[in-house]
């Protein structure tokens, strides 16, 4: 080899070298600017589409607790529940009059879900009959019990002649999606004031719009990025006794910035209870293949007023405060005498447990978040929560004069959905394998030039020795002297 054929080399080598730096210092920088584009809320990107109309099979199961002991429960004994379910529903979500606020960069629009009752995936038909309390009977209780007694036996009376008494008997579909409650019906005939004559856990919830909600669109604002802005074209909340309660915090928990860090405590805005959540990293797991985060809400989210200063706000009637991790929604959910919790009253104040028999809290009752932290992509969600009625007794009304105090478990309900493969192995080769395998055959071919030219630079160190050598072997041969 020459000397020109190894200058070629040399040139050769440092071009694949400065190409291999510059690979490695360009490559993550148009990864992250790829995944910015495409994680955007806007028109042709990935994340918009999804967001518009989602793909991915959300599924609600409503397990419901079957009062037992109706009479006992009346006479004044401890109510028996057993859990009867899942009653399963597939949930279909789009949003609808979507638009763009150019200035405040916020999209505008109002999502509807729909549930699909599925057979196949549940363990019972919603034919099926489910006996409980009457949230009509409570709702009157609540709103007539204070006043003297001659509206109370009014009220009796009309109770008397409908039939309707503290305990219904109704069908799952009747109890989740509503109802016409006779009582409530012959009390709106006789022009006593009722909010509604229909009862239902999620009444005007099906293939219906929850409202206008405005969210910050634009994903280069990590701190903002799929946070709403405005919720019922109002920008805080209005059911609470106090400002930092009534706050609209985080996004709706579909929504999570790009290159998400386990520094972080993201918010999350629940419209079932009113009121953000702060969650917390728990730790790094892999689902699909695909590292994820795991979140799950602190432990003192529904810690008692009483005790959690932060929680102060969301006791309505101060100090007369619920206990650990049982939460008044009645005005949340208006006329409804209604109590969150986790499911079976988990982590709940024991007096509240131990009032109810055929409870069963386990450590799994609670919501979580699995994140994938570089493009935000929620791999697996799942929220759980209670409902109980809020029972008291009352003298006034014959079938609450010995009833015990008590939230009565009606049902829980769990929301949940996990990525589909498809959108798993994209993020997977183009976040993870795809740079992987790129710097990975790019150092590659850069061992194999090096090794190359150590190769080249060594056998050209020989010839070029060897040249030398035979060179001084020739010009020192001696020659014979010259005879004149």
């Amino acid at each position: 080899m020459d000397k020109k054929q190894f200058r070629i080399l040399i040139i050769v080598f440092s071009s694949f070298a400065i190409g291999f730096v510059l690979t490695l210092v360009v490559l993550d920088p148009v990864i992250w600017l790829g995944i910015y584009e495409q994680t955007d809320l806007a028109p042709g990107t990935k994340a918009y589409q999804q967001w518009l109309r989602s793909s991915v099979d959300i599924y609600f199961q409503a397990y419901f607790f079957n009062l037992t002991n109706p009479e006992e429960f009346i006479a004044g004994q401890k109510p028996i529940v057993r859990q009867i379910g899942p009653y399963t529903y597939r949930e279909v979500r789009y949003k609808t009059d979507v638009f763009k606020q150019l200035l405040s960069k916020t999209l505008q629009y109002k999502e509807v879900k729909q549930y699909h009752f599925e057979p196949h995936l549940s363990a019972r038909p919603e034919s099926d009959i489910i006996t409980n309390v009457n949230l009509g009977y409570l709702t009157i209780d609540v709103k007539f019990g204070w006043l003297p007694a001659v509206v109370d036996r009014a009220v009796e009376f009309l109770e008397n002649r409908t039939g309707d008494y503290l305990i219904t008997k109704r069908t799952v579909k009747e109890w989740l999606w509503g109802y016409e409650d006779p009582l409530l019906i012959l009390l709106k005939s006789v022009f006593i004031p009722v909010p509604t004559t229909m009862i239902g856990l999620y009444l005007d919830k099906n293939n219906t719009d929850d409202g206008l909600i405005e969210i910050y669109a634009s994903n280069k604002q990590a701190e903002t990025f799929g946070h709403i802005y405005k919720y019922h074209n109002s920008k805080t909340l209005s059911c609470w006794t106090t400002q930092q309660a009534n706050q609209i915090n985080g996004s709706d928990g579909s929504l999570f910035h790009p290159f998400l860090q386990m520094t972080e405590h993201p918010y999350i805005f629940s419209a079932d209870i009113c009121r953000s959540i702060q969650i917390r990293p728990q730790y790094k797991t892999q689902l699909h293949g695909v590292p994820v985060i795991k979140y799950m809400p602190y432990a003192d989210t529904f810690s008692s007023p009483l005790t959690t200063e932060k929680n102060r706000g969301f006791c309505i009637n101060w100090p007369n405060c619920m206990k650990d991790n049982v939460f008044d929604v009645s005005t949340c959910i208006k006329g409804a005498p209604i109590a969150m919790s986790l499911p079976h009253l988990q982590h709940a104040d024991p007096s509240y447990q131990e009032l109810i028999i055929g409870l069963n809290p386990t450590d799994d009752m609670n919501t979580s978040f699995f994140v994938e932290p570089n493009t935000g992509v929620v791999f697996s969600a799942s929220k759980k929560l209670q409902i109980n009625a809020i029972v008291r007794r009352n003298p006034k009304f014959h079938q609450l004069s010995n009833v015990l105090d008590l939230f009565l478990p009606i049902m829980f309900m769990n929301e949940s959905f996990n990525v589909d493969n498809k959108t798993a192995d994209d993020i997977r080769l183009s976040v993870i394998q795809g740079p992987l395998i790129t710097k990975a055959v790019m150092s590659t071919i850069v061992v194999i030039l090096i090794a190359s030219i150590i190769a080249l630079v060594l056998y050209y160190i020989y010839r070029y020795r060897r040249t030398n050598t035979e060179v001084s072997d020739y010009t020192s041969v001696p020659t014979e002297p010259e005879i004149v």
